[in-house]
């Protein structure tokens, strides 16, 4: 399936001003069709994209989607659900962490502080120490291929000069000059790309063809991120 359920957003805005275990219990039908609708989305999406990225080898929807249950352990918040849905196409696994992947959020809350109803892009969040570092030398090695990835008319399209991060660090990182010409290029504790998709895209049928197209634009950074990993996960 090509679309999303088109009653996606307005289920998530009314758990969003009743996110309680009575209300979502009583509306759960109702939820596990948007659930089913949304993992044959994403399913479809697996299909074509491993077709230009073979890390995702072996993925699917199942493996893809994020649960709606949040875990409320170590937070101040104590809400059941997340009002949002989203999905992860990890390189080398499901949903794998500290990896190249391609991400698709939408909702009517500001996870991670994404903002708007929907959100996507590609590159990578949250590294280990040694793939944040081995990043940072390949970008420190190949300063021109980084560039020219950054450059490119498709990536400028639905990016912009800055990538979408937790934390930037003000200093130079140890190790690297802190005169080098493309400095700032290594301050960045995570390398992710982010696109807001307007909200009258998400009705439209050209919804996951456009998905696809911001994919593939952060396809060579994705491309780039994952050789300078190649070692680290030899390791």
């Amino acid at each position: 399936m090509n679309t999303i359920h088109p009653d996606t957003l307005p289920f998530l805005r009314e758990l969003a001003t009743n996110n309680n275990r009575e209300w979502f219990n009583a509306h759960k039908p109702h939820w596990l069709e948007i659930k089913e609708s949304f993992e044959a989305f994403t399913q479809a999406l697996i299909e074509e994209m491993e077709k230009e990225d073979d890390t995702l080898a072996g993925l699917t929807a199942k493996n893809s989607v994020y649960r709606i249950y949040r875990d409320t352990r170590f937070s101040a918040d104590k809400t059941p659900y997340k009002t949002h849905v989203a999905c992860f196409l990890s390189s080398w696994g499901p949903k794998n962490s500290g990896v190249p992947g391609y991400y698709f959020q939408l909702g009517c809350d500001e996870a991670y502080g994404l903002k708007g109803t929907c959100n996507l892009g590609g590159g990578i969040f949250m590294p280990t120490p040694e793939g944040l570092n081995a990043i940072r030398q390949e970008i420190f090695y190949c300063p021109d291929e980084f560039l020219a990835i950054r450059a490119d008319p498709d990536y400028k399209k639905y990016f912009c000069t800055e990538f979408f991060t937790m934390k930037k660090l003000s200093r130079v990182p140890k190790g690297y000059p802190a005169d080098w010409e493309y400095a700032d290029l290594l301050k960045y504790k995570d390398y992710c790309t982010s696109h807001t998709m307007p909200d009258r895209m998400l009705g439209s049928p050209r919804l996951f063809d456009e998905v696809l197209r911001v994919w593939r634009a952060s396809l060579p950074l994705n491309r780039f991120i994952q050789r300078a990993l190649e070692e680290t996960r030899n390791l």
